[in-house]
């Protein structure tokens, strides 16, 4: 779920944070750790904008956090982030360094961004005219079931060669 709150002043700079949260702690726990997020951003004076909350997600690769000398792999994590408006009294640099010290964050990413919505959208897929002729030989090949002679094979590839150096 995505929440968008109140805008900030104009003179803020925006940074996002995106951070996973280790998939150990129960499901119950991890708005705590979101509050613990929160709580160091208002500690730099930072004005939340937008959040979402963490989800449980599979990993791409496994990763090892330290944790008292021994090494522990986890596969997944519950997966947020939070946009902010830090003011120029607040220091980035304390928020990342508070997020690394914390044992419950398994990875976290600072990054600075702009004020405007920046969900995702949609892919619009855009072919080229060269796509757009593959594609039509090909259906055109499932609609005709009969076997193709030879002759009829070198027709199209000769046809396939001039439509190529057309291009």
């Amino acid at each position: 779920m995505s929440k968008k709150l109140s805008a900030p002043k104009n003179g803020d700079k925006i940074y996002e944070i995106g951070y996973h949260i280790i998939s150990s702690i129960a499901e119950e726990n991890v708005p705590a750790e979101v509050e613990k997020i929160k709580v160091l951003l208002k500690g730099e004076k930072a004005e939340v904008i937008a959040e979402e909350a963490p989800k449980l997600r599979p990993l791409a690769y496994a990763i090892k956090k330290a944790f008292g000398g021994t090494y522990k792999t986890f596969d997944k994590a519950y997966f947020g982030w939070v946009k902010f408006a830090l003011g120029e009294s607040g220091d980035v640099t304390k928020v990342g360094s508070a997020l690394k010290n914390n044992e419950n964050i398994l990875r976290y990413i600072v990054i600075k961004t702009i004020r405007e919505n920046t969900m995702y959208s949609p892919k619009i897929t855009v072919f080229s005219d060269k796509e757009a002729k593959i594609k039509n030989i090909i259906v055109k090949e499932e609609k005709d079931a009969k076997p193709a002679s030879i002759e009829d094979i070198d027709k199209s590839i000769d046809k396939l060669v001039a439509d190529e150096v057309k291009i």
